[in-house]
């Protein structure tokens, strides 16, 4: 096949070939169209197969330092100071994302599964959710802990790491995890052990990298990009690491930071994100944002919860 591939990329052909190059170039867009998608049903088993050692892996522990650093000595870690302005935003962007409305949120229980810096943590409680956070990172965890200590007992933060199950006597009314479990290296257990807690007729919501699916040139560019500042950066200390795409991208530093320096930033396909939540027991799954990366919600099979 890549030879194949090769000499039709070259222009080649057999002796007494008379294959027109618009032949040639149609065969070409179906060869390379067949690869991408054999890559990606590749890369998707590796990541089963990986999935119950990954934790041993350098790669793991770097991207949790990663993540460490991004809270504990970044901007983004203390956006109450440094972005107040995500006071107002926030709260419009889970509506949005959820196409739930702010009245639904008020005495709902919600888990955060990878919290971060609780902006999303405190844009549900200020709508007034019950809401149960977590984060791998000890600094994520204060941070939200911080940003949510107006709402006193109806925040609950704790840390956690994603891979590993978590143990409720509860379930929730909505799960919410924004760009967390594709940096887990082992995202389908993730997954699980956090789909389980939506109670019957409650929603989840999943922000996911998104494979380049051929409709935009523009997403192969950036991935190109951010491959090879990784790359290029991978020797660098995350301080010095930070400074250098901020020389790059200014006031974006915060968003290529978090793709570029954690070495796991998995990709998947729309088809493998529904097959999970089929398998789990979730209906009405759809996708909120046209955007190459997925923003998705689903219900769990069940009682349909009021939505207003």
């Amino acid at each position: 096949m890549l030879s194949k591939l090769i000499n039709l990329l070259c222009g080649r052909r057999n002796s007494g070939d008379s294959v027109s190059n618009d032949d040639r170039l149609t065969t070409m867009r179906y060869e390379l169209d067949y690869l991408q998608l054999e890559v990606s049903r590749l890369r998707s088993l590796v990541r089963y197969m990986a999935g119950a050692s990954v934790n041993d892996f350098p790669i793991t522990k770097l991207t949790k330092d990663s993540f460490s650093f991004q809270w504990s000595d970044c901007p983004d870690g203390n956006w109450i100071e440094t972005r107040p302005e995500l006071k107002e935003r926030e709260p419009k962007l889970v509506c949005q994302y959820t196409g739930l409305s702010r009245d639904w949120f008020e005495g709902k229980s919600v888990l955060d599964a990878g919290c971060g810096s609780g902006r999303f943590s405190w844009a549900m409680a200020s709508m007034g959710a019950k809401v149960t956070a977590f984060d791998q990172s000890k600094s994520g965890v204060q941070h939200t802990k911080n940003a949510c200590a107006s709402f006193g007992d109806r925040v609950t933060v704790f840390q956690h790491d994603l891979t590993k199950p978590l143990d409720f006597n509860q379930g929730f009314d909505l799960v919410w995890s924004f760009g967390v479990l594709h940096h887990t290296g082992d995202t389908y257990r993730a997954f699980q052990n956090i789909a389980k807690l939506v109670s019957p007729g409650g929603f989840m919501f999943l922000m996911l990298y998104g494979e380049p699916e051929g409709k935009d040139p523009g997403e192969y560019v950036y991935y190109a990009e951010v491959e090879r500042l990784r790359r290029r950066t991978s020797a660098m200390s995350f301080s010095d690491r930070y400074h250098y795409l901020r020389e790059l991208k200014g006031d974006e530093v915060g968003g290529w930071f978090d793709a570029v320096s954690p070495p796991i930033n998995d990709t998947y396909s729309y088809y493998e994100i529904a097959l999970w939540f089929q398998q789990a027991g979730f209906v009405d799954l759809k996708r909120t944002m046209e955007h190459s990366n997925h923003f998705v919600i689903a219900r769990r099979a069940g009682e349909t919860p009021k939505l207003s």
